[in-house]
């Protein structure tokens, strides 16, 4: 019976260090998409202000350069973006690329909330939620301050 205690104690052991190991396994690879996500973000809003930064200002953009970079952010946001995330860049991109299309739309800043949503919808897969609104976003807008 000695015996059977002894297996018992240490199967007991052994299955608690396998745990724990899987559990901070786990927490390791949440911690690195984590990481992931954030480099995503931060590559895809730098794209997306360095364009809009050059337009603004009437500078010259190098059509090529620029797809390539939206396209390499968009491609780490396909792999890392929530749902809802990848969503809202959706609506986002496909009403920029119908009002690009039709340059006889007003701008009713449409485009702007848009974005205010997805960055909403980064905020939330990045911190699991926000008190911040679209129109919170919106008056962060410094284009829309003049």
């Amino acid at each position: 019976m000695e015996i059977n205690v002894e297996i018992w104690v240490a199967l007991i052991g052994a299955t608690a260090l396998l745990i724990g190991y899987l559990i901070q396994r786990q927490n390791e690879l949440k911690l690195k998409i984590t990481e992931n996500k954030r480099y995503a973000y931060a590559e895809f809003l730098k794209d997306y202000t360095e364009a809009v930064v050059a337009i603004r200002h009437d500078k010259k953009l190098d059509q090529v350069k620029l797809d390539r970079q939206r396209m390499l952010a968009r491609n780490q946001l396909l792999l890392y973006a929530s749902d809802n995330v990848i969503k809202a860049y959706d609506n986002w991109a496909k009403y920029t690329t119908y009002t690009d299309e039709n340059p006889e739309i007003e701008d009713d800043n449409t485009d702007v909330g848009l974005f205010g949503i997805l960055l909403l919808e980064i905020r939330k897969d990045i911190l699991g939620k926000t008190k911040l609104t679209v129109e919170d976003i919106i008056n962060l807008n410094l284009f829309n301050r003049e």
